[in-house]
């Protein structure tokens, strides 16, 4: 009966993140909510409890980002897999030190303040996941963690901390076949040569990232890595190449229901028209980057296409 219920439970959780994976949020919950009264039944292993809980987790906290809810369901579900989770120096612990840093990093805030304590709580998380798994040698989570605390830095402006950190994930991940790691890494080191003004290694990573995610079957991830291709084809001042990769990352967006990566791609469309000096060609494609930013309630994109709208300019972004 053990082994039948380990067989079942791993195919159900393959199922979930072949969903995940394929953008489909709301049915990877829906799943996860069905199976749910299953897993907390009389008698089923408290093992495999946890590896439920831990992948209900990162899928929730994935909801807070694309959409910017689920934060309270998410830090439920938490809840319940750290009083499972009895030894805080395991694997699984380190794993829900990264979804709790996670979370709280992309927590909605209500002001800048409240923003910082986010992330430093944020913070202490990642720094007590990887000191756990500095212990277990896991690589695919340390990688992950690694790139976290990257990330973090580069949130308070530390380019050249969360260069190090980015450096450490990459080469971690490259080193032990983790492709989807490695696309995050790749990607965020590419934004820090494109900040440098180092274009052609900037370009490298970012088509390095896509063709990872592209191979790996991480379609949650692929319009994002087509925006930021977007992104640098501005920087080259190549407004026409720009506009390509925005088309496409937004239709590839749209193709995977993905409404966070199309308000992005609307609103740089619209604002590379007007780079192009066809403002009026810019107006319909901002304020649906607008309508769909506030769907998901995302203040600070709805902020940038308004501003855009209002000052006919892409100067101040």
């Amino acid at each position: 009966m053990r082994e039948k219920q380990k067989q079942e439970i791993e195919m159900f959780l393959e199922k979930v993140q072949e969903f995940y994976y394929n953008g489909d949020l709301k049915n990877s919950i829906k799943l996860l909510k069905k199976g749910e009264p299953v897993v907390l039944s009389e008698g089923f292993e408290k093992y495999l409890k946890i590896q439920f809980y831990l992948l209900y987790c990162e899928i929730l906290v994935v909801a807070v980002f694309m959409e910017n809810k689920n934060f309270g369901l998410a830090a439920e579900k938490l809840q319940i897999c750290e009083e499972l989770i009895q030894d805080n120096q395991s694997l699984e612990s380190a794993r829900l030190n990264i979804q709790y840093a996670i979370v709280w990093d992309y927590k909605p805030a209500s002001n800048p303040i409240e923003k910082l304590e986010n992330l430093n709580v944020a913070i202490d998380y990642i720094i007590k996941a990887i000191e756990i798994l500095d212990e277990v040698k896991n690589t695919k989570y340390l990688s992950m963690a690694y790139f976290y605390r990257g990330l973090f830095f580069e949130r308070g402006n530390q380019f050249e901390e969360a260069n190090k950190w980015y450096s450490n994930s990459y080469h971690l991940a490259k080193n032990t076949n983790n492709p989807i790691e490695m696309s995050f890494a790749g990607r965020h080191l590419g934004f820090l040569e494109m900040r440098n003004d180092k274009l052609e290694s900037a370009e490298k990573f970012l088509i390095e990232s896509l063709k990872l995610r592209e191979d790996s079957g991480f379609k949650i991830g692929i319009p994002f890595s087509i925006l930021s291709l977007g992104d640098l084809h501005v920087r080259m001042k190549d407004y026409q190449k720009a506009m390509e990769f925005y088309r496409s990352g937004y239709e590839s967006a749209f193709n995977f229901g993905i409404k966070i990566a199309q308000a992005i791609g609307s609103i740089s469309i619209g604002r590379t028209f007007i780079r192009l000096d066809q403002f009026h060609k810019a107006v319909p494609y901002l304020e649906r980057g607008i309508e769909l930013a506030e769907k998901i309630n995302n203040q600070g994109l709805v902020s940038w296409a308004r501003k855009t709208l209002e000052t006919k300019s892409v100067e101040y972004h």
